[in-house]
């Protein structure tokens, strides 16, 4: 007989044998003493099932059996009510299920005929449900992880279970919340993405049944993510430099650090934008061509996990690159025949030589310039005047760097054409 019970109590549908209540019998309102009682053989019980056998009846009076049972949940927890009525004479099982795990419930039998007699009940039986599955027996997690953790468990050994059901509450005050549901009872590991930096997570775990059945919570592990990298410090920009600007910074912190990035925007609170990363070292040499351009500059950690440092609480270091030189003042044009002589004075003791710009006169809006280039001297003649023509004459200085000057102011020669 218990072999054949728990047949029953495994069977997915867990549905009763036979419809209850159906057949149009009239609910037993009277008590026939004549009529014979239900004899229960047995009884098993699960999780949220209960099983019940009797001796077969033979009394062609029975139309079938009317089952009475209590609701813990009630007001009268205790009480019983008619809650089903199994209809046929051959019928000698009962399945009584979505049930409470862990709950003592009370039961009555009695047959009834097509009159609406019913036999005297059984005496009151109790069972209780048996508890919630136990979750599995082993909940951990991994090593701290950048916004992310690695939870691994034991797979359940009940093979009723086909998956598992994932709580997570944050800094242990939340509620416990489903984040995921894993199916696969021989699965053993989760990882859990896009949380938050330096902050702690708690996990739980329970085992689903195929009837959906919820075990009880495994153990808690706590998990705290990843903190960003410290902020790097003293940070520092050149100044003066000719051609770059050359960003350096200490970092007391860089066992875990994999590489900078160097940010720079053209004012202190302007919009800092990433020129460079992947660097390795503690200095960055920005490239600037120009003269007197003034940049400002912030770094940030990157760490072995990819997380990069918060920018916001990098403090910028300014950096320029070295100004032009003065440009020639006083340039003087002295004319002679086909020659001119250009002088010029210049106070800037950065300079090394000087470039004449020579621009001549070719007609209305044309032109052609000639460029004399590493001139020592402020002075500079040329003999190559035409009569007729005009001729505009500028200087320029020039440092060691090759960095140039704005132009000197402009002189006009022409030279009148003979008659």
């Amino acid at each position: 007989m218990n072999s054949y019970l728990m047949k029953i109590l495994s069977a997915t549908s867990l549905l009763v044998l036979l419809s209850a209540c159906g057949g149009g019998s009239p609910k037993p309102t009277q008590v026939d003493k004549t009529l014979p009682k239900v004899s229960i053989n047995g009884y098993l019980s699960d999780m949220s099932a209960i099983a019940f056998e009797w001796k077969p009846i033979t009394d062609p009076r029975v139309r079938g059996v009317v089952v009475y049972r209590n609701d813990p949940e009630a007001k009268e927890p205790n009480k019983l009510r008619e809650i089903d009525m199994v209809e046929g004479i051959k019928v000698t099982h009962y399945l009584d299920d979505d049930l409470q795990p862990e709950t003592l419930y009370h039961y009555r039998f009695a047959t009834f005929n097509a009159t609406g007699s019913s036999s005297l009940a059984t005496k009151k039986i109790n069972v209780m449900t048996k508890p919630l599955l136990n979750s599995v027996s082993f909940f951990s997690s991994t090593e701290s992880l950048a916004r992310a953790a690695k939870l691994i468990w034991r797979p359940h050994t009940d093979n009723s279970v086909v998956a598992y059901r994932l709580e997570r509450r944050q800094n242990g005050s939340d509620k416990w919340k489903k984040i995921a549901t894993i199916k696969g009872r021989l699965n053993a590991e989760y990882i859990d993405e896009g949380l938050k930096d330096n902050t702690r997570y708690e996990y739980r775990l329970k085992a689903v049944t195929f009837n959906d059945i919820i075990s009880k919570p495994s153990q808690s592990v706590t998990v705290t993510t990843k903190a960003l990298p410290k902020r790097v410090s003293e940070v520092s920009a050149t100044t003066g430099k000719a051609g770059y600007i050359l960003v350096t910074w200490k970092d007391e912190n860089r066992a875990n650090i994999s590489t900078y990035q160097v940010y720079r925007a053209s004012s202190k609170n302007g919009s800092y934008k990433l020129i460079a990363k992947n660097i390795k070292n503690l200095s960055y040499k920005n490239k600037i061509s120009k003269p007197s351009q003034q940049y400002f500059y912030k770094v940030v950690a990157v760490t072995k996990d990819g997380l990069v440092g918060d920018l916001k609480e990098v403090s910028p270091a300014m950096g320029t690159t070295i100004d032009a030189p003065r440009a020639p003042t006083n340039l003087v044009a002295m004319v002679q025949n086909a020659t001119v002589q250009l002088t010029w004075k210049s106070s800037d003791s950065r300079v090394v030589s000087y470039i004449v710009t020579k621009e001549t006169s070719k007609g209305f809006m044309s032109s052609e310039t000639q460029q004399f280039k590493n001139i020592k001297k402020r002075l500079m003649i040329d003999s190559s005047l035409k009569q007729g023509e005009e001729y505009t004459f500028s200087v320029v200085s020039v440092d060691k760097n090759g960095i140039k000057s704005a132009p000197s102011n402009n002189v006009h020669v022409k030279l009148e054409a003979k008659k």
